[in-house]
């Protein structure tokens, strides 16, 4: 599977399926698509997932084989466990994890030539549901470009109970990470008027405005009921925003167009001073890019009411606040890297309203 992109639309997965209790059932879900299946993920997601997950492979009488992966979404690495998967036998793949486990797992199932399910424990990204991957270095430094799986994920399976324990900081980050899209579709605009973009991303904008208002209305009750430890309706819907319907978004633009300057500021971060902002999640990353990117819309007016919703979340509000190095230097290498994207326009009015944007963050 060679990973470029192609003319197709790809929404995202085959089944999904979401419940209280799943891991435990596991056996009849992957059956529908082999016997053998490889579970990859961090560390910590398999120590949480992997007692029920193998009560469950037991129930239904299969066995599979577990592979940590603690590094980066690299080919290397992937390749690696693509061979310790073939010499097991495995006929599929299982990511289990967050958004990097997400990832991780479809470049092995690339590498392996075989389908990918995944099972996230976690809602910091739409990972789960987007048939790409995000690609690193092996020390952590951004690649441009994506891993695109050739075909839609086989089926996101959802254990409301995992889910349910999850830190908030990852909710937090994944339902930024989301509503990053309805701001970024019409990056450099503060609205899209009907026919002004193609029907499937006219069609994208409208579900992404849906999904920010309603992650948007409903975090607060969400991380409520997650600090009680409660799988709620309010979490379960934050869950079904964040996961498929985020993903749709993603697939309606086939992956291009539907995001801008806040996620081009996580990806520059990560490629110019990865390791200083490694402790800093994708999503709140995303999220601190919300600033510049509302007032590069023309929305200046809800740059602050924006930046207080961040700073009740506990989610950074200038760029010192995810690691970033902030010096004159640093900044000016971090800025110019931004305004020489595609995501700024070249006239001197795009030019001066991007350094007005960069400067609602610059401290």
């Amino acid at each position: 599977m060679n990973g470029l992109a192609d003319d197709s639309y790809k929404f995202g997965a085959g089944r999904f399926v979401m419940r209280r209790g799943l891991l435990e059932e596991i056996g009849g879900e992957l059956r529908y698509y082999g016997e053998s299946p490889y579970f990859v993920g961090g560390p910590t997601a398999l120590a949480l997932a992997r007692p029920r997950l193998q009560a469950g492979l037991a129930k239904a009488g299969m066995e599979g084989v577990f592979g940590v992966h603690a590094g980066q979404v690299c080919h290397e690495a992937a390749r690696q466990k693509a061979q310790e998967a073939r010499e097991s036998r495995c006929d599929m793949v299982v990511a289990v994890g967050g958004g990097r486990a997400m990832d991780f797992g479809k470049l092995v199932a690339g590498e392996l030539g075989t389908r990918v399910l995944c099972l996230p424990t976690s809602i910091s990204t739409c990972a789960a549901y987007t048939p790409f991957s995000l690609l690193y270095t092996p020390d952590g430094r951004a690649i441009p470009g994506n891993y695109c799986y050739p075909l839609e994920n086989a089926a996101i399976l959802v254990d409301l109970d995992i889910m349910a324990a999850q830190p908030a900081r990852y909710v937090i980050a994944g339902a930024l990470d989301a509503m990053a899209k309805w701001l970024e579709i019409r990056n450099g605009s503060p609205a899209l008027n009907k026919g002004s973009r193609p029907l499937a991303q006219m069609a994208g904008y409208w579900l992404a405005q849906f999904t920010f208002e309603g992650l948007r209305g409903q975090i607060d009750s969400a991380l409520a009921d997650l600090a009680a430890g409660r799988a709620s309706q309010a979490l379960e819907e934050m869950i079904f925003l964040n996961i498929p319907l985020t993903g749709i978004v993603s697939a309606l633009s086939r992956g291009v167009g539907q995001s801008a300057l806040a996620h081009e500021l996580y990806y520059q971060l990560r490629t110019l001073f990865p390791r200083e902002t490694m402790g800093a999640l994708h999503g709140a990353i995303v999220g601190l890019g919300l600033l510049p990117q509302l007032y590069y819309n023309g929305e200046a007016a809800q740059v602050e009411p924006f930046r207080a919703f961040l700073r009740a979340m506990g989610a950074p509000t200038c760029l010192s606040e995810t690691g970033f190095p902030f010096s004159p230097a640093h900044y000016a290498q971090l800025y110019q890297k931004l305004e020489s994207s595609n995501h700024v326009g070249r006239d001197a009015a795009a030019k001066r309203r991007f350094a007005e944007a960069m400067a609602q963050i610059a401290r």
